[in-house]
């Protein structure tokens, strides 16, 4: 199965903020950053240049990420900034057209309120890649094990509110929400919930990688096949499953407010 890292919502937010890119003039660098200018040679991308229905690929690890200053981000910093829904991304292009470098502009209140409109259509309407709508449809029956021998099946698991993961060790964006998720499971510890991690990797790759950073979901390796039957084709993809084992909610990629929305559909089906 084909591995695609994709902050799903950041297509069609760039696309409406490109609407607006004409009124938005650049804002002054300091001596320091014009005399390092990583945008020299590059040329910012316009709605010509970009196809409104390909999704932005972001990945701070391989693609230079600037705030407007034209300080780079951290990695960290890029996780917080995406997740606050305060800016939005701008590609720059070389001579080619390939996407070299990404300036994270300040969204004006108009482009936050089309940010949270089209992330809630999203959680109503279908997944980013296309596919049908799984929303209030019955979950796809699994028998597994995680890492650590216990088994879990959807069939054993019903009467309790269900949240999972899907994702792969060398997916960056996957590794990055980890903190996040992490707080979700300790926040609804105790609970009639359970948090699954269905990953591609295998074991020992996991029982490595897990030994060092740390994910308190119930980490299920070499999980192609699950993520097959969900139609999972982009990484990282969560759903929540209710207690009558059918789909509340099914997202992609790591984008604005994804914590908050699982965080509120997680207290609704709870409730």
């Amino acid at each position: 199965m084909k591995k695609i890292i994709l902050l799903a919502v950041l297509a069609l937010i760039f696309a409406a903020a490109n609407a607006n890119a004409q009124k938005n003039s650049s804002k002054k660098t300091s001596k320091t950053a014009q005399k390092e200018n990583p945008l020299k040679g590059l040329k910012k991308a316009g709605p010509e240049d970009m196809d409104p229905n390909k999704p932005i690929m972001l990945d701070p690890f391989n693609t230079p990420m600037y705030f407007e200053n034209l300080s780079r981000l951290k990695s960290e910093e890029f996780m917080t900034a995406m997740m606050s829904g305060d800016f939005v991304p701008e590609p720059y292009l070389d001579k080619k057209g390939d996407i070299k470098v990404f300036v994270l502009r300040k969204a004006s209140e108009e482009e936050k309120k089309q940010m949270l409109e089209m992330r809630q259509g999203m959680m109503k309407t279908e997944p980013m890649d296309g596919q049908s709508d799984k929303l209030g449809k019955q979950a796809v029956e699994f028998s597994v094990s995680d890492i650590k021998g216990k088994t879990f099946s959807l069939d054993e698991l019903k009467g309790k509110v269900i949240v999972l993961n899907f994702w792969f060790i060398e997916c960056k964006p996957c590794v990055m929400e980890m903190p996040e998720l992490n707080k979700l499971v300790e926040k609804f510890k105790g609970k009639e919930i359970v948090f699954i991690g269905f990953a591609s990797s295998d074991k020992a790759k996991l029982q490595k990688f897990l030994s060092s950073n740390k994910f308190l979901y119930n980490i299920i390796p070499d999980s192609q096949t699950v993520a097959e039957n969900y139609d999972v084709r982009m990484f990282p993809t969560h759903i929540v499953i209710d207690r009558e084992s059918l789909i509340r909610y099914y997202t992609v990629g790591l984008g604005p407010n994804i914590m908050n929305d699982l965080e509120k559909i997680i207290e609704e089906l709870l409730k």
